[in-house]
């Protein structure tokens, strides 16, 4: 029984570059990278060698999140965009991106923003590796509607209010809003528009055309998806319930969830730091076994 147990065991080793492929994280390089590059613990120990032999029983974080080989399919994400980031993958400048929100175990191959937001407005963004799924969000043939915050310079009368729902002349074409309101529970000339667009600076020029200028604006709903519940600058990933009901709402066939999940955030955590390297000792008595170091950010997990 104990030869049984040993062979079974065997083959549920696989080297740790293949485990991380596994679980979801990108290409062999991509995984590769993740464990040169010191983000890879096994069992609170930082991992030194790509064919180190792993488990499922074994302890893996990649930057800090624990992973398993048993992720398939694709990465939903939302993201509460804070002011100074780029809605984008990469920027030539060096500028912030909120792909720099995300947490390295989670930035897949194909990661973007379905749609996008200026540079200094905030909020809600969806971020996946499903281009269909990109595609519906943001393609207004889907109508899938986005809600908007703002600050105003001044009061909205009922004519420009009127001017909005109706329809306008802007530098991208015709616009208009599905829906507008005052936001009475707030202080100041707040105000929330409803598009079920969402091209450049379309909501700013429209305020622009009706002689208000936008001082803030934050993206609360993309369809079904609020942001209220995600602290700003913080990533999470979709529920089940969430995930269903976006892909019914853009006409993507999908089996009911089994449960809907809850929904935590993400932190983004620094990479990991090492600490001296251990003397190697006899596994029994807890040494590190071959591959991996020691670090004293984590207690060793057994």
């Amino acid at each position: 029984m104990a030869q049984a147990r040993a062979q079974a065991q065997n083959q549920d080793e696989r080297a740790l570059v293949k485990y991380l492929v596994g679980a979801g994280l990108g290409s062999r390089r991509h995984c590769a990278a993740l464990v040169l590059s010191g983000y890879v613990t096994v069992n609170g120990d930082i991992a030194e060698s790509l064919t180190l032999q792993v488990t499922h029983r074994d302890n893996i974080e990649v930057d800090g999140r624990l992973v398993t080989a048993r992720r398939t399919g694709h990465v939903y994400l939302l993201a509460n965009k804070p002011d100074g980031h780029l809605s984008s993958v990469t920027d030539d400048r060096g500028r912030p991106t909120v792909i720099d929100l995300v947490p390295r175990a989670l930035r897949v191959n194909g990661l973007v923003p379905a749609g996008r937001l200026d540079l200094h407005s905030t909020g809600l963004i969806l971020l996946t590796d499903d281009g269909e799924l990109v595609n519906r969000v943001t393609h207004p043939r889907y109508e899938v509607e986005k809600e908007y915050h703002v600050t105003l310079d001044g009061v909205l009368t009922p004519s420009g209010s009127s001017k909005l729902r109706n329809g306008l002349t802007i530098e991208t074409g015709e616009a208009r809003a599905l829906a507008v309101r005052r936001l009475h529970e707030e202080n100041g000339y707040r105000y929330s528009i409803t598009l079920n667009e969402g091209r450049k600076r379309e909501v700013r020029l429209l305020f622009r055309a009706i002689g208000r200028q936008v001082t803030a604006l934050q993206r609360v709903r993309i369809g079904n998806l609020l942001v209220d519940r995600i602290k700003e600058g913080d990533v999470v990933e979709m529920t089940p319930h969430e995930l269903a009901s976006l892909q019914r709402l853009v006409g993507m066939s999908v089996p009911e969830p089994a449960s809907s999940g809850k929904q935590t955030p993400v932190q983004k955590q620094g990479p990991p730091t090492s600490g001296r390297r251990g003397t190697p000792s006899n596994p029994r008595r807890g040494g590190s076994a071959p591959g991996v170091r020691r670090t004293d950010k984590r207690p060793r997990v057994r």
